[in-house]
């Protein structure tokens, strides 16, 4: 495995972050400002609608959670374990879609809503691996500084 600098790492770190804030805040946003279209096309949905009006504010609420925690490096392993857990939903919600359901209507926000479902799973697939990566990055480098060998070298 290739070994990342400190310095690689925190751009790449940066970089995954600043991707889930801009998508994040985008979809939120985008879903808020079209709000009754959103609600309206979860409430067509046979598994979500029964919860479209708890599901229509606690999904973009947790996008905008994700985003901010992204933004702080205190809190940005729980931004990406949040960004983790709301990709691989999306992803498995994604999937039933093209299983089960081809013809529901698209919730999600803005330009992204003009995606055809395979390119929503290859979409979301991207980013749940991006989230992924960005906890191995963080992972590892909380190994690094607190393993003994790290603390002996210096």
């Amino acid at each position: 495995m290739v070994k990342l600098s400190t310095m690689q790492r925190d751009k790449f770190l940066s970089l995954i972050s600043y991707a889930f804030v801009l998508l994040f805040v985008y979809t939120a946003l985008s879903k808020w400002f079209s709000y009754p279209i959103y609600l309206y096309d979860l409430k067509r949905s046979p598994e979500l609608g029964a919860f479209a009006l708890p599901i229509s504010i606690i999904i973009p609420g947790s996008e905008l959670l994700a985003a901010g925690l992204l933004l702080f490096s205190n809190w940005r392993k729980f931004g990406f374990w949040l960004s983790f857990i709301l990709m691989t939903s999306f992803t498995l919600y994604v999937a039933y879609v093209l299983m089960f359901a081809p013809d529901l209507p698209c919730t999600c926000g803005g330009i992204i809503r003009e995606l055809s479902w395979p390119q929503h799973l290859i979409f979301n697939i991207l980013f749940t691996g991006f989230a992924a990566w960005g906890l191995y990055l963080i992972n590892g480098e909380a190994n690094v500084r607190h393993s003994p060998t790290a603390l002996s070298k210096k």
